[in-house]
C-alpha cells in the first residue's frame, strides 16, 4: 500500500475521532494503530527514521484519546469530596479578570451560586495559576482571587492595613460577577483565606477585621506561619500574636471553622521559625503532636499530624527552598481537600 493512501486513511480516522463519542474515539484509536503499523513499515523502505518520525507525529494528531488522570495521593483520597451531580454551570467557560493591585479573578466553568450565595478563597501570594489547579483539583464550587504582590511580607501588610482594602476587594468580586452574569445576583456566602510564604502577614491583617468575621470559614496556611520574639535574648515567641489564632483553632476543634497549616522545618534567624511558632500554637491550644513518617505528594516527609475536629495541622521535614515551594505547590493534595470536604454542602446565606 502506498503512503499517501495511509496517510488519507489516517486522515479520516482523525476527523472520525474528534467527531465522535468516547466509544467511537476508542475504536478509531485502535484503527489508528493498525494504520500506524503499516506507515512505519512502508516508511522504513522509503525515507528511513527521520519519515517514521514525522509519521509517528501525525498518527498521534489523530488520536483524540487523552492519557490517564496521575494517581491520587493518599490525601486525595482520604479527604477529596467531589460534587459529580452535573449541573447547568459545567458547560459554561473558564472565566478570569484582573481586579488591580495584583488580584486576579479565576471563576472555574462549574461556578454555580446555591440558594443566593457563593464561596470564594483569597489566596496572597503564589502563582494564580497553581490556585486555578488546585481548585480544579479538588473540583470546588467557588471562585479563587490569587493576590501578587511581590517579594517579602512588607507588601502584604501594607495592602490590607486598612480594612476597607479587603472590603474593597471583596466588592470588586461581586461586580465582576454581576458583568459576566456568573453571579445570578448571589451574594458572598462562605469566605476562605489562603497564603503561602510571606502572603501569611496579609491573612494575619484580614482575620482581625470585623466585617469579615461572620463571612469567613476556613484559613489555609502553606508554610507561613510565623511572628516575632518578646524576648529576642530568650526567644521568647509574642503570645499576643498568637491569640487570635488560638481563638481560630479552638472554634476549628468544634467544628465551627476550618483552619489548616503545613510547614518544613526551615530554620530561622532573628524571628521563631514556622516550626517554632506552630508548636506555641499547639502548646497554648493544649494539643498533642502524633508521630508520622508517612511520605506525602512530592516525596514530602511528615515528622507529625494534629487532626481534631477541623483542625488540621501536618509537619514535614525539609530545609532546603525546594522544600518550601513544594508546601504550595502540593496544597492541592495537602491543604485544599479539606476544604472541599468543609464545603460540599450548599452554603447558606
Amino acid at each position: 500500500m502506498r503512503i499517501e493512501t495511509l496517510v488519507g486513511r489516517l486522515r479520516s480516522l482523525g476527523r472520525r475521532g474528534r467527531s465522535g463519542d468516547r466509544r467511537a474515539r476508542l475504536a478509531v484509536t485502535r484503527d489508528a494503530r493498525r494504520a500506524a503499523g503499516r506507515v512505519e513499515g512502508v516508511a522504513r523502505r522509503a525515507g528511513g527514521d527521520r519519515v517514521v518520525g514525522v509519521l509517528v507525529c501525525f498518527v498521534l494528531g489523530c488520536s483524540n484519546d487523552r492519557p490517564p488522570p496521575p494517581p491520587k495521593t493518599a490525601d486525595a483520597d482520604a479527604h477529596r469530596a467531589r460534587d459529580d451531580e452535573p449541573t447547568p454551570m459545567e458547560t459554561t467557560t473558564a472565566h478570569r479578570a484582573h481586579l488591580g493591585n495584583g488580584a486576579d479573578l479565576f471563576v472555574p466553568p462549574w461556578f454555580r451560586p446555591r440558594d443566593g450565595a457563593y464561596d470564594l478563597v483569597v489566596h496572597f501570594h503564589g502563582l494564580r495559576e497553581l490556585q486555578e489547579k488546585n481548585l480544579e483539583l479538588v473540583h470546588l464550587n467557588a471562585a479563587v482571587v490569587s493576590v501578587n504582590l511581590g517579594v517579602g511580607t512588607d507588601p502584604y501588610a501594607n495592602a490590607f492595613r486598612d480594612p476597607k482594602a479587603f472590603t474593597k476587594l471583596l466588592d470588586e468580586v461581586d461586580a465582576e460577577l454581576v458583568k459576566t452574569g456568573r453571579g445570578g445576583g448571589a451574594k458572598l456566602g462562605r469566605l476562605a483565606l489562603s497564603a503561602w510564604s510571606a502572603g501569611f502577614v496579609s491573612v494575619q491583617r484580614v482575620i482581625g477585621h470585623r466585617d469579615v468575621e461572620d463571612k469567613l470559614d476556613a484559613v489555609l496556611v502553606a508554610d507561613g506561619f510565623f511572628t516575632s520574639y518578646s524576648n529576642l535574648e530568650k526567644k521568647t515567641i509574642n503570645p499576643a500574636f498568637l491569640a487570635p489564632w488560638v481563638e481560630l483553632a479552638g472554634a476549628a476543634q468544634r467544628r465551627e471553622k476550618l483552619l489548616v497549616i503545613t510547614h518544613t522545618a526551615i530554620p530561622t534567624v532573628g524571628y521563631p521559625s514556622v516550626t517554632d511558632t506552630v508548636a506555641k500554637l499547639l502548646e497554648l491550644s493544649s494539643l498533642d503532636k502524633t508521630p508520622s513518617s508517612d511520605v506525602g505528594p512530592k516525596q514530602m516527609k511528615r515528622s507529625y499530624v494534629v487532626d481534631k475536629g477541623d483542625l488540621h495541622v501536618h509537619g514535614f521535614h525539609g530545609v532546603t527552598a525546594a522544600d518550601h515551594v513544594n508546601q504550595l505547590r502540593a496544597a492541592g493534595d495537602t491543604i485544599w481537600p479539606y476544604l472541599a470536604t468543609r464545603w460540599s454542602p450548599p452554603p447558606k446565606k
